[in-house]
């Protein structure tokens, strides 16, 4: 484990340009969840996204399940219109223990009763009153949540702004693009979230959001550096063993039902149904100081940690 050298800077850098500047790898920071809930609020969102009066109660439920409350805003809905419906998205495992693609049950629930509509979903799934499976969609997530952090208010606003003008397209289904509050790593601004796969990418842009939501196969190119990992794989290193089988075997694993399990000798295995099993030993490697925004990376008190895959071998 080492602590990297400070880069010379001219000025206090923001957090997005230190981590770019430190070439700071992203793999690992994804966080672990079992699903997440998506729920539409109008803008503006104060920095807390629990906060929010007419959420109440709803941030308690999403963590009683172990499931990530993620806040959107649509272009087409940009005001805040209390009178309106919210639609409440709930993405869960297929199968529990194992990341792949999601399960999607949504409603749109009356302003005054989203957190019953929450509740049912979350404990009934796709058999609750509220729920109503349509087809296959793909949900893509941007972190524009300014109050929180300037990197996502900045570059998050300005890459929705982009894709808004470009829309992104998908062969396998319609693509819906949504504003959405901090997805946690805000140095690596701008950051996105894409469903069903449950992934989290890192310094993203229109070309990385491209492939990701178009790519069904083939190779991954420079994907896997963009890569914060998949949030219902489990740890940061299960995490770092996934991209790096990513980068092996292309775009096909993110949608592939996989798990992670410790192996004899310290070594880390990756189980999938369609991409074989693979081992490795994962490993600390760079501990990099993160900065609070223009301050100095100096006096910084926090690091982020790298992730280092060692002997990786497909076994089967």
């Amino acid at each position: 484990m080492t602590t990297t050298p400070l880069a010379k800077l001219t000025s206090a850098p923001s957090c997005s340009e230190w981590a770019r500047s430190q070439q700071l790898e992203p793999v690992g920071t994804a966080g672990n969840y079992k699903g997440f809930l998506l729920v539409e609020e109008p803008l503006p969102w104060p920095a807390d996204a629990s906060s929010v009066p007419e959420l109440a109660g709803v941030s308690g439920l999403a963590s009683d399940a172990g499931v990530r409350l993620q806040l959107l805003s649509s272009e087409s809905r940009p005001g805040r219109s209390d009178g309106t419906g919210r639609r409440v998205i709930y993405y869960r495992q297929a199968r529990e223990g194992w990341a792949g693609d999601l399960v999607r049950s949504e409603c749109v629930a009356p302003a005054g009763q989203v957190a019953a509509a929450v509740s049912d979903l979350l404990s009934s799934g796709a058999g609750g009153a509220w729920s109503q499976e349509g087809g296959a969609v793909v949900d893509v997530l941007v972190c524009t949540h300014g109050q929180r952090d300037t990197c996502c208010g900045s570059k998050g606003t300005r890459l929705f702004a982009e894709l808004t003008e470009s829309p992104l397209a998908a062969a396998q289904a319609p693509v819906r693009l949504w504003r959405t509050s901090h997805t946690g790593g805000h140095r690596f601004a701008p950051s996105a979230i894409a469903f069903p796969s449950g992934t989290m990418w890192a310094y993203s842009d229109s070309a990385l959001l491209r492939a990701v939501v178009g790519a069904g196969a083939g190779e991954a190119g420079a994907a896997p550096g963009h890569y914060r990992g998949c949030a219902t794989l489990g740890t940061p290193r299960a995490q770092a063993l996934d991209a790096a089988v990513f980068a092996e075997v292309g775009w096909s694993l993110l949608r592939d039902a996989r798990r992670a399990l410790e192996a004899p000798g310290g070594r880390l295995r990756l189980e999938t149904l369609g991409n074989g099993t693979w081992e490795g030993v994962v490993h600390e490697g760079r501990r990099v100081p993160q900065p609070d925004c223009r301050t100095d990376p100096g006096a910084a008190t926090k690091h982020g940690v790298e992730w280092v895959v060692e002997d990786l071998c497909r076994l089967g």
